[in-house]
């Protein structure tokens, strides 16, 4: 009786020990990849018929991307799985899957793989089928930054002109008040700074800027040149193509540069130079005046 009853257990756990096999019985993949570049994988399983067989996504390898995966069944017993992966890591790496095999959701046995490929470092020259997976990266929000750039640059160019075009207009008004031609104006502003006191006072600086605001109001008045901001060598710019000064930028040139030295390197001038310096101007004044206004040149002294 007990050997009956040992046959029938033999014979009912015999079915249910079958009903949980599963194994892999071919893998086809390639022993080495591009790294980024898809590559297929293929793996047959043969399990108990009846069943379903699944892959635990928590199993596939990490260094991989899986982008597709399908499954047919070629028998009962037998079932394909396909992937495509893509590698994001170099050299020698694994990759793993686990296959399950279940009944009404319930599994009841597994079977992990492994298949070793080779990822070669990624050339970064001389191959033309290197290619940037990764988008474009545009920084956010440049195209709001270049727009007020440009109406920032707008701005300051406008308030930059109209400025000027203020600052010319209150001068034009403040000059215009004298009527007398702007060579006699200048001729007797020389002989006021001359009786100023300033030279006898020893206030050299003083005198000197003075003697250029002369200098700097002609050129408004007469020409309308507005060098009332300008550094010598901006003011030699100005004026070196006008043809009234052709035969007289050496005289200008060195009227300036000798009122540079007082009023930046604070050099003392001398009487000899002062007088010098006063000739020059008014040669200057006289030079480029209209003829039928200009007056005659002083023969002696200043």
């Amino acid at each position: 009786m007990k050997k009956f009853l040992l046959l029938l257990c033999i014979l009912f756990a015999a079915p249910l020990a079958r009903a949980q096999e599963i194994s892999v019985v071919e893998t086809r993949a390639a022993e080495s990849v591009p790294f980024a570049q898809p590559f297929a994988l293929q793996f047959v399983l043969s399990h108990t018929p009846g069943y379903q067989v699944t892959v635990q996504e928590e199993s596939l390898s990490p260094q991989f991307e899986i982008t597709q995966v399908s499954s047919a069944d070629n028998s009962p017993g037998t079932v394909t799985y396909d992937f495509t992966a893509l590698p994001f890591a170099l050299g020698k790496t694994t990759f793993t899957v686990t296959f399950e095999l279940s009944q009404d959701g319930k599994p009841l046995a597994q079977t992990k793989q492994e298949v070793f490929i080779n990822v070669p470092r990624a050339q970064t020259f001389d191959d033309p089928n290197l290619r940037e997976i990764r988008p474009p990266h545009i920084p956010s929000g440049w195209l709001a930054w270049l727009v007020a750039l440009l109406l920032l640059g707008a701005l300051v160019y406008v308030w930059r002109y109209w400025y000027k075009r203020l600052h010319e207009r209150a001068r034009t008004i403040r000059l215009e008040q004298d009527t007398r031609p702007g060579n006699v104006i200048a001729l007797s502003k020389i002989d006021a700074l001359l009786d100023s006191g300033l030279w006898e006072n020893q206030q050299y600086k003083l005198f000197y800027i003075a003697l250029s605001d002369i200098l700097r109001e002609y050129l408004w008045r007469q020409f309308h040149i507005d060098a009332s901001a300008d550094t010598t060598a901006e003011l030699l710019r100005r004026v070196k193509n006008m043809p009234q000064m052709a035969q007289l930028m050496y005289q200008l040139r060195d009227f300036l540069s000798s009122g540079d030295l007082v009023k930046f390197a604070k050099a003392v001038p001398s009487q000899q130079i002062r007088d010098k310096d006063v000739q020059l101007l008014r040669e200057i004044i006289i030079e480029t005046s209209p003829k039928e206004l200009a007056p005659e040149a002083p023969k002696e002294g200043v």
